[in-house]
């Protein structure tokens, strides 16, 4: 599954990570508790969302609905709910659906199509309170797959983001992830997200050691170059912050990417 499962996450964007790195439900019941602070309910996000639709996308979702109403158990419906919200590129619903099925045939890809998608919801949401649901539901659901697999590194991987990113004991999801490029040292995620939790945590040699072990695995992943770059301009390296910008300015297909990278060139030689 490594690097062919296709987030719903599509490209925010590298610009946007850096930046963020850088400068710096059976029915979901509406009450708070330790699991759902934010009071959280399926219902009303669906609600939210359904005023945003066209009209003709509303109907395609009350259609499904109300064919789910008088098949409660149908995971064909269910299913079909949510590739709907996942074409409207709405993870923190279209999870709910998967989850569903999940429960009701417990499979490890079952679960990994709920989990993923709930981490996609917990990266997506400015929202604290919704975070915390998210990706408490998203390790929730990656334990389920692991506990089926455990060589499953893809949903250790992220299980170890989520405790990294979303929880109070990063520590635990570094050693996860840790553990990972231990067993499966060509993880490109677990590479990736290591040098990314590197260069928050002020480890700029290590992030650098991360990203540079990603692109030996594959030199076309223009993330992990662009922070590498960016890594190496943060430690004062120009000449390799440079000469990993230049290749980016020449190959890479993503206009908005060559911009940002065409200005940090020219900072670079400006000063």
């Amino acid at each position: 599954m490594q690097n062919s499962r296709i987030r719903l996450l599509v490209v925010l964007g590298v610009i946007a990570l850096t930046a963020a790195l850088y400068f710096a439900p059976r029915k979901i019941e509406k009450k708070v508790s330790a699991e759902n602070p934010s009071g959280f309910s399926i219902e009303d996000q669906i609600t939210e969302v359904k005023g945003r639709l066209k009209e003709e996308e509303k109907n395609q979702i009350v259609s499904f609905e109300d064919l789910l109403k008088k098949n409660p158990d149908d995971k064909q419906i269910q299913d079909s709910l949510g590739k709907l919200w996942d074409r409207f590129q709405t993870p923190q619903i279209s999870s709910y659906y998967y989850e569903e099925i999940a429960k009701s045939e417990s499979t490890e890809q079952n679960w990994i199509n709920a989990a993923f998608r709930y981490f996609d919801a917990f990266k997506m949401t400015g929202d604290s309170l919704k975070r915390v649901f998210f990706v408490n539901k998203a390790i929730d659901c990656y334990k389920k797959v692991i506990e089926i697999n455990p060589k499953n590194y893809d949903a250790k991987t992220d299980l170890g983001v989520c405790y990294a990113e979303g929880t109070s004991n990063p520590m635990q999801g570094i050693l996860m992830l840790r553990e990972v490029v231990q067993e499966a040292p060509k993880h490109v995620m677990a590479q990736y997200n290591l040098g990314v939790l590197s260069v928050k945590s002020g480890q700029l040699d290590k992030a650098v050691d991360r990203f540079e072990n990603v692109l030996a695995i594959d030199p076309t992943i223009e993330d992990a170059r662009f922070l590498l770059g960016k890594t190496y301009m943060q430690m004062g390296n120009n000449a390799s912050a440079l000469k990993n910008f230049d290749i980016l300015r020449k190959e890479s297909k993503n206009p908005a990417l060559v911009k940002e990278v065409e200005s940090l060139i020219s900072k670079i030689n400006n000063h």
